[in-house]
């Protein structure tokens, strides 16, 4: 029981530093679509290819980003509020 309770502290070290560093567990594109999906958004796919002296590698793509279209709406000026007016030359 002594050398259980040694390996506590180092287990919890180990996942602090885990989760500090980022560390979970990676969606596939397509669990990152469907979870997208779900919330009306639109996910962004990046394309990476690994590049060495060999020569370029195989295209792969990774999810990025779920954008939902409210993240373009452009807030309308207030009422009665004049544009502002075009610099002058």
């Amino acid at each position: 029981m002594g050398d259980l309770l040694k390996l506590v502290p180092v287990a919890m070290a180990v996942f602090g530093a885990c989760a500090l560093a980022g560390c979970q567990e990676r969606l596939t594109l397509e669990e990152a679509q469907a979870r997208c999906k779900q919330q009306g958004g639109y996910l962004v796919v990046i394309y990476t290819q690994p590049i060495s002296t060999s020569g370029v590698g195989p295209e792969e793509a990774s999810p990025g980003d779920c954008v939902s279209a409210s993240k373009f709406d452009v807030a309308k000026p207030a009422p009665g509020t004049a544009p502002a007016p075009a610099p002058a030359n």
